[in-house]
This record gives structure tokens, sequence and C-alpha cells, in this order.
């Protein structure tokens, strides 16, 4: 699962997200690491905040760095603007931040794989994508914030300036994003299979009018 939710994050992260924001995005957050990075050096050069030694410093203020790049990243927007046909009174409505879908698709969606019934290969087939577009956008605004915050509690800790159990709580977050890669393979695996199952027949529809007035037969199109 893991593999398959890896190549659907791969295939649709730029539909989600858009080159240019993230492009800028980076720049600015490039930025704003320089700068951090020039004070991380200045600081510890006067104060000695990272801790004795060479190779010390030199780790921990390579993680703060690390840290301060990942957090200025995802503070700025990067998913892609809507069109108008996606706004109702000219607000948004965006259908990639969804993370909801039908009762009937649910059972599909567990860890045991198990055969799409032809009444819910419609409903499969219509929200599956919209959860999988919602888990590939929280990725990509919710890692850069979850490494942020794991580099700049490692560099704490080189730094010896906490205890361990105190920067403890980003890496138990960060166990989060492989669980969205794998509901990401998941939901794979629920619409290759809707795809393979046979959609159900057409309901009949009579061909007689229930209306006591007027014709009895049905016209073509009706």
């Amino acid at each position: 699962m893991y593999r398959l939710g890896w190549q659907v994050l791969r295939g649709s992260l730029w539909e989600v997200v858009d080159r240019g924001r993230a492009r800028r995005a980076l720049w600015i957050a490039a930025g704003i690491t320089a700068i951090a990075l020039v004070v991380f050096v200045a600081t510890d050069l006067a104060h000695g905040w990272a801790g004795p030694g060479v190779l010390r410093p030199i780790a921990a203020i390579a993680f703060a760095t690390l840290g301060v790049l990942a957090i200025a990243y995802s503070c700025f927007p990067t998913a892609r603007e809507v069109g108008p046909e996606l706004r109702i009174n000219g607000r948004q409505v965006r259908p990639d931040a969804t993370m909801s879908v039908r009762w009937s698709v649910q059972p599909y969606l567990e860890r045991r794989a198990r055969p799409i019934a032809s009444e819910d290969r419609d409903d499969v087939l219509n929200n599956v994508p919209l959860l999988q577009r919602g888990l590939v956008r929280r990725l990509s605004r919710l890692g850069p914030l979850l490494v942020g915050a794991a580099s700049g509690g490692l560099a704490a800790l080189v730094s010896g300036q906490v205890e361990v159990f105190v920067v403890l709580w980003p890496f138990v977050y960060l166990f989060t994003l492989p669980n969205m890669v794998r509901q990401l393979g998941i939901a794979e695996r629920a619409r290759l299979a809707a795809l393979d199952t046979v959609p159900p027949p057409p309901k009949h529809r009579p061909l007689w009018r229930r209306h006591p007035h007027g014709s009895k037969v049905r016209l073509p199109g009706e």
C-alpha cells in the first residue's frame, strides 16, 4: 500500500500544488533561512548555544536551519487557484480539500480489501479521487511543517538545551505522514477494483404513463 500510495502522490502532486506558488514559497523560505543561518552562527559564536566542540554546533545549526526552511515554506500557500466554475457567491469551493466519503464507500477503505458491489461502483469512482486529492493537499502542507518541527527538535536535542522527552512530540506527529501515504494506496486499490467491477444494469423504466390524462405511450427521449 505504501508503494501504491507513493505512486499516487507523485502522479497527482502537481495537480493539487501550483508549481509557480511552490517555487515562490521556496525562494522566500530560502531568504528567511539565510538570515536565520547568519543569526544562528553569530549567536553561537557569542553565547555557544549549539554546544561544545566542533561537530555538535555544526549539526545543531544544520538541523535548526533545515527546520526554519521547512517551516517557512509551509507558511505560504502553494495550492492551485480554483476557476470560476468552482466558486459559490465568490467563495472558493475546493474539491481537493475534502477528506470525507459516503457511507457506502467507507467499507472499501479498510485495511482488508473487499470486492466492490456493483451498486457502490459509481460512489467509489466519484468519492475516492476527491479523497486522494485531499490527502495529497494535506501532505503537501503538513509534511514540510512536521519535518521542520522535527528538525528543530533535533537541533535542540543535539545542542543539549532540552531533554529527550521534550522533543518527542514532533516525531509522534511525523509518523502520521506514512499513514496518509498508506491511505492513498488503500484508496487507489479501491478505485482500481471499482474500475474492474461490472456496472449495475440500468433500471427498467415502464413504457406506460401512470398519469390518467394524455397519451399512455412514452415518446423518444422521455
